[in-house]
């Protein structure tokens, strides 16, 4: 069976998640995650990211916390689309231009489902 989805990390996600049965044709909440070391270069990005033109569209939400593992902090920027391969790569390349050129390390994406 070939994959409907580019051969990369995004798309294979994707595939996963259709799958396992979720449905991508309904818009969801995308978390965009990056590490960094210190908080302090965490809060000084945290404005960017919740001023990305996102073509048209910005953040819901942006926050900083502790990863589940490791050290450091962990910013979060929420985004409610529609799931498509292309909207998330823009948002990810977007996002991962903005953290890396702040001390940061762009942490790839989630999307939390409701079932």
């Amino acid at each position: 069976m070939t994959s409907q989805y580019p051969d990369d990390e995004t798309g294979q996600i994707l595939a996963e998640m259709a799958a396992e049965g979720i449905d991508l044709s309904q818009p969801m909440q995308i978390d965009f995650y990056a590490a960094f070391e210190f908080k302090d270069a965490a809060e000084a990005v945290l404005p960017k990211v919740k001023q990305l033109d996102l073509s048209g569209e910005q953040f819901s939400q942006v926050k900083i916390q502790k990863p589940e593992l490791g050290g450091g902090v962990e910013l979060v920027a929420s985004l409610t689309i529609l799931p498509t391969h292309q909207r998330i790569s823009e948002i990810d390349d977007a996002f991962t231009e903005c953290v890396e050129g702040n001390k940061g390390y762009s942490d790839g994406w989630g999307a939390e489902v409701i079932a």
